[in-house]
This record gives structure tokens, sequence and C-alpha cells, in this order.
């Protein structure tokens, strides 16, 4: 079983009604089918020995010989021998899209292998902003922009190239994994064009000197850069004052603790009902009233502190999220309905 169980098919295809070298030559020494079938059998001795470079270089030149689609099932095997997965595939796709009177066992071995190979192999998929460019991966072309289909490889580093006259080359190292599919698109910017030659200068005649050029302007980066710089300073600061704004809520309920406990303590029963008078006598106003204002204050100050603490974090996401992320942002105001505070975020 194993590989040896592949190769009942090539004997079958190679032999062709030949069982040896000599014989097929010996039927006709300047037949070239004869002379093909004859490398055949030599490729399919050579791959039940595990001699896989010698069988393809024999199964290559049968097929210079014979153009016969049915060799490409023997390429497949060969290919596979060597563990050249990326072209063991493309040999059987080719044998079942053109040996289509090949036997139905035939083709149904180059099925199994075909699937087993698409989980083993990735898929290179390239675009170009330019039609006519060369695209070639490892150093061999895979054809001309628009390509019809992807490029299939074996699992690895490739170094792709697109390129066409006139234009600087694109270059990029890729890396396939088996089963999966990757994305390129290339742009080839236009060459170039060189200075034109000023013309000549008569003699006396003095050239004012060209006008100075101003700093370029900032890029997009750069732009991004230093939004994301205000940003943050503004975050910090925003974040600071929130802080602030909690503690001093913090220190206000507290004074309202204080206040309240010292008017349910008096001993002459202060009552903060407002319709007695004076709350009970003595203090109980005063201590009511200073409880009730601390209180207010600390509602404020936490309420306060909250919202700039909210907003800080919006401006921290927003100075690291890329230029072209949604910008999130925070609002609040007077909610009429429920006498209180509103607050939402929009993007």
């Amino acid at each position: 079983m194993g590989f040896s169980r592949w190769l009942l098919p090539v004997v079958v295809l190679a032999s062709m009604a030949m069982t040896s070298p000599a014989r097929a030559a010996a039927e006709d020494p300047g037949d070239p089918k004869a002379v093909a079938r004859a490398k055949l059998v030599e490729g399919g001795e050579l791959l039940r020995q595990g001699e896989y470079t010698g069988a393809l270089s024999r199964f290559q030149e049968a097929y210079d010989l014979v153009h016969s689609p049915k060799i490409q099932y023997n390429f497949g095997l060969a290919y596979m021998g060597l563990g050249r997965k990326a072209d063991a595939i493309e040999a059987f796709e080719t044998f079942l899209n053109e040996a289509l009177d090949a036997s139905p066992d035939l083709r149904a071995n180059a099925e199994r292998h075909r699937s087993t190979l698409a989980t083993q192999t990735g898929a290179l998929v390239v675009t170009c902003d330019t039609d006519g460019a060369e695209v070639s991966v490892d150093g061999r072309s895979h054809g001309v922009t628009p390509l019809q289909t992807s490029i299939r490889l074996d699992p690895g580093p490739h170094q792709l190239v697109v390129e066409k006259q006139g234009r600087p080359p694109y270059a990029e190292k890729v890396t396939i994994e088996g089963g999966k599919r990757v994305a390129v698109e290339a742009k080839l910017v236009p060459a170039i064009a060189a200075a034109p030659v000023p013309p000549p200068v008569a003699p006396g005649v003095v050239l004012a000197p060209p006008p100075t050029q101003g700093p370029p302007p900032p890029t997009e980066a750069e732009l991004a850069a230093h939004r994301g710089s205000v940003l943050r300073k503004v975050a910090w600061t925003t974040g600071a004052v929130g802080v602030a704004a909690l503690g001093f809520g913090l220190a206000e309920r507290l004074l309202a603790n204080g206040k309240f406990n010292d008017f349910n303590s008096r001993p002459q029963g202060c009552d903060a009902d407002d319709r007695v008078l004076a709350h009970g006598g003595g203090d109980c106003s005063s201590l009511l009233s200073a409880g009730r204002s601390s209180a207010t204050l600390s509602t404020v100050g936490f309420i306060s502190g909250a919202v700039l603490a909210g907003a800080s974090a919006v401006l921290f996401y927003t100075s690291r999220a890329p230029a072209d992320a949604p910008v999130v942002g925070l609002a609040c105001g007077p909610d009429v309905g429920r006498h209180g505070l509103l607050c939402q975020t929009h993007f």
C-alpha cells in the first residue's frame, strides 16, 4: 500500500501494451510513440525504486516526444515523491481537465490526490492596478495581469515580483500556509520623468536664484501622530480634573454625613420637617442647611467626576485609534423630564 499503490496506474498508462523498454524500441526505434512508451516504462520503474528525479526526467522526455495529457498523471506522482506539492496538484488538474478519455479509476485517483494536496498547499491571489504586468514567484513566471486564477504554492516563504517595463517593480515576501489563501494588491507607480535640461545662458546674463521652497506639508501619519499626542494630553488633564472632582464629592459626602449625624444627635430633638419652627431650635436649622448643601455639592462632584473620567477614557481611545476609525464622543446635558443629568455616547 502507500506510495506503491499509486504506481499501478503508471504501469497501465505507461506500458500501452509494452512490457519493457527494449521491446518498445524493437517495434520501431524511429517511432516517437514507441520511444515515449519506453521512457514511461523506465520512469515507472524508477518511481517504484524511489528515484523520483530520474523518473521525472524520463516522463519529461516522453512528454517531449508525445504531448499526451495522460502523462501529466505521471508528473503528479513524481512531484509528490519530490515533495513539490504545488507542482503535483497542477499536474493532476491538467490531467483531469485535458485527459478526458482516461479510465475512470485513473481519474478517481487523480481526484483523490488533488483533494489531499489542496489541504497541504496554499493559494496566492494577486491583483494589480496595471494590466500587462508580469507576475513571478521565486523567479518563475505565472503570467501577466489580470491573472484569471490564483497561484498554487507550497507552504513557506516566497518572493513575489510584479513588474512592467517603464515602471519600478513591485516586490513583496509572502508566507503561505497549507489550506489558506493570501491576497496581495500590487501597485506599480509611474516612472519618474527625467528633469528637463535648462537652456544655455548667454554670456553676461545673471539668472535670478530659484525661489526657495518651504518645508513639505505634513503627511497623514504625521498629522495623525500630532493629533494623538494632543488628545492624550487633553485626556490626562481631563482625567486629573475628574479624579479631583470625585475626591471633592467624597469629601462633601463625608461632611454632609457629619452634619446629619450632629443634627440627629442634638438633645433637644431636631426635626427635618420644614414645617417645624427652626427645625427644633438651637443650631438644628444651621446643621440641616449645611448638611443639605454638602450633600448637593457631593452629588455634583460625583457626577462631574464620572463625566470627566468617561471623557478622558474616550479621548484616550480616540488618540490611539487609526486615523480612519470612527470617532467616539460623549455628550451630557440636563434631563428635563427626570430633573437629572443625561449622558450619551455617539460615533
